[in-house]
């Protein structure tokens, strides 16, 4: 592997953020919650990410991706993803991993889904590369055949021993909790989901002025729409 980059969800200055690695993950909201039917099609974007205080009005940050998923079992689905923010500041970015079932209720209308995945970042100009491992873990139910609630724990993990400018790492794990909600009228899935970005570091300075709880962490809102086939 090449020397660490110091990377966030692009390069511009106005979006790096001192909370460093763990605002990649900030960048999209769980992909998959409930695996696809065995062979099923899916195709989705997002939008949003940290809120941020513009103008005096709590904003998402604009990042954005897309993502093709495919159900290779009943209870496995696999994806893929092209963070499009990231691409167009020069930062080839995507995550790849599955969604499995772990349990299912169908009297309750409840389960539980992990998905494992790994965030890959390459910059276009030196080429450095890193890859950071992730585990969601997602507990969820529906409210008939259209509404769907859940909520989360996204796990994310820092293999690197330093950090940008070959600075100590000193945290190696992240637990970022999620909730959402999705409704699917028929073949679209519209989304939302809230997570609270590295709830244990402080968010302050910063360059942006990033909403958190009790001065720890960012509180993120995505929008999703996700087309089945």
């Amino acid at each position: 592997m090449k020397k660490v980059f110091n990377f966030n969800c692009s390069r511009s200055k106005m979006l790096v953020l001192s909370l460093g690695v763990m605002l990649i993950g900030a960048c999209a909201p769980t992909r998959i919650v409930k695996p696809l039917q065995k062979g099923e099609q899916a195709i989705g974007a997002n939008l949003g990410g940290p809120l941020v205080l513009f103008a005096g009005a709590p904003i998402p940050v604009p990042y954005s991706s897309a993502f093709y998923a495919k159900g290779l079992s009943d209870k496995t689905s696999g994806f893929a993803s092209l963070h499009l923010t990231a691409l167009a500041f020069g930062v080839l970015q995507t995550d790849i991993g599955v969604c499995h079932q772990l349990y299912s209720n169908q009297k309750l209308q409840l389960g539980i889904s992990v998905n494992p995945a790994l965030n890959i970042a390459i910059d276009r100009w030196e080429w450095n590369t890193k890859i950071w491992p992730q585990l969601d873990i997602n507990v969820y139910k529906n409210w008939g055949p259209k509404k769907m609630v859940y909520l989360g724990v996204n796990n994310w993990f820092e293999p690197s021993a330093t950090r940008a400018h070959q600075e100590k790492q000193d945290k190696f794990m992240y637990v970022n909790p999620h909730i959402g909600y999705t409704y699917t009228p028929k073949k679209w899935t519209y989304g939302i989901e809230s997570k609270w970005v590295a709830p244990g570091v402080t968010n302050i300075p910063n360059v942006a002025d990033y909403l958190g709880i009790n001065k720890k962490g960012a509180i993120g809102v995505y929008f999703q729409l996700i087309r089945r086939f």
